[in-house]
């Protein structure tokens, strides 16, 4: 955190960049040096030099902060880096799959919800489940890639560029079989490059839909990611590209009798 660019949100919308600072390393003693500075003793420098001079720019507690980070392509464009891709390329993606089905007669009622607090306890998706009792559900997030330096040999998966992870096992899900194994089918059949992925580690939305009500057969589809819970993290055009495509086929192919087949 330290040393980052962030952004004040006041209550009336205006922005104020600022930067975190604290105590520097050479005002420090050798002990103090040992340790990581604590949030307690960081401070956002927004170049004033009073609190009265903050309030007047609208500052007060409760204001929003959130790290700065502009969208940029790295040096091969189809690598695009920003903050919050985890989760927020899943907001992006629930809406171009909406886009694409607009116009369109499907066989289901399809449900796109954008939910809230997922690190903290998947709250949002609680609530979502409880709101709208799906038949089936995906959860769009992220998972680890591979692809870097002091990884490659761990697993075979988790490429940019290799497709969309489809998560078979998260700490906090197992994904139905049945969905599974339709899924499979539907990627095969538009030819659609897939990574089969497990995260034993993480979890994500999925962990609390599929017991939901009555239990819901639930799966995670989603993108590799480098530099996770950060705001520099970066993914892959193409397996963006590829998960809207593998998720808006898998609506297509949803009605009745392929919800039936899929369950048993």
């Amino acid at each position: 955190m330290l040393s980052q660019k962030v952004t004040i949100t006041t209550d009336d919308g205006c922005e104020i960049r600022g930067i975190i600072g604290s105590k520097p390393p050479y005002s420090l003693s050798p002990e103090e040096r040992k340790k990581p500075v604590e949030i307690k003793n960081m401070y956002i420098d927004n170049g004033v030099s009073s609190k009265e001079d903050a309030e007047q720019d609208g500052i007060e507690l409760g204001n929003m902060i959130t790290p700065y980070s502009e969208f940029e392509t790295l040096a091969n464009d189809k690598y695009f880096t920003t903050k919050a891709f985890d989760n927020r390329y899943g907001c992006t993606l629930a809406v171009d799959i909406l886009q694409q089905l607009k116009d369109e007669e499907i066989g289901i009622n399809l449900y796109a919800g954008a939910t809230v607090q997922e690190e903290v306890g998947l709250r949002g998706a609680k609530v979502a489940a409880q709101l709208i009792q799906p038949d089936l559900a995906i959860a769009v997030n992220v998972g680890v890639a591979y692809d870097v330096p002091g990884m490659m040999n761990e697993k075979n998966e988790g490429k940019l560029g290799d497709g969309p992870l489809a998560i078979m096992m998260d700490a906090t899900n197992i994904a139905h079989n049945g969905f599974r194994k339709h899924i499979k089918s539907v990627a095969e059949q538009y030819d659609i490059p897939v990574q089969w992925a497990t995260t034993p580690g993480g979890g994500t939305d999925a962990g609390s839909i599929h017991v939901a009500n009555k239990g819901i057969p639930t799966t995670t589809i989603g993108v590799a990611l480098r530099y996770m819970h950060s705001n520099v993290s970066v993914i892959h055009k193409v397996d963006y590209e590829n998960s809207v495509r593998l998720i808006t086929e898998i609506v297509r192919s949803l009605n009745d009798d392929s919800y039936q087949s899929l369950m048993w």
